[in-house]
């Protein structure tokens, strides 16, 4: 797959959000070995979309901040990806391989208003764009908080 051509489209038709959520024509296949419901291979597109194209694609931190920000707003599936960069996005500062950093303190805090909005849904199942389901995704979003609790001292729940 072409991702330097697969993120130049996302972003001539302002398709950033589609490209991370998975939809078609931008879905990033997951490993068959994953033992869990993802609707992309989220680390993979954050580094090879998002990192590794920070000097080519003009304010991509930003636009990338911006669809987050946006995604936490618009649902409950769109809230747990999300959820799901938030966490991929730290991870990779803690390893030394983020080309930028997110600031995590303004996040959380727009994500723990949107888990509080969503909480049924994210208590019961979501459905992702390539068909796959998710069965309490509240439960992994509260396993990351425990996470963030103890190491950074802010919660997402």
């Amino acid at each position: 797959m072409d991702l330097i051509k697969l993120m130049d489209t996302a972003v001539e038709k302002n398709e950033i959000i589609r490209l991370l959520c998975g939809e078609k024509p931008y879905e990033i296949d997951v490993t068959e070995f994953t033992n869990d419901v993802f609707p992309t291979e989220v680390n993979y597109v954050l580094v090879n979309c998002i990192y590794n194209r920070i000097n080519d694609v003009p304010n991509l931190e930003s636009i990338f901040i911006n669809c987050l920000k946006e995604m936490i707003q618009k649902d409950a599936m769109s809230l747990y990806i999300a959820i799901l960069y938030f966490d991929a996005c730290i991870f990779q500062e803690e390893n030394g391989n983020a080309t930028f950093c997110i600031n995590k303190k303004e996040l959380s805090e727009i994500i723990r208003t949107s888990v509080d909005y969503y909480k049924n849904t994210l208590s019961n199942q979501i459905q992702f764009p390539n068909g796959l389901i998710k069965h309490n995704p509240l439960k992994n979003i509260e396993n990351f908080n425990k996470y963030y609790e103890k190491r950074y001292s802010f919660s997402i729940v």
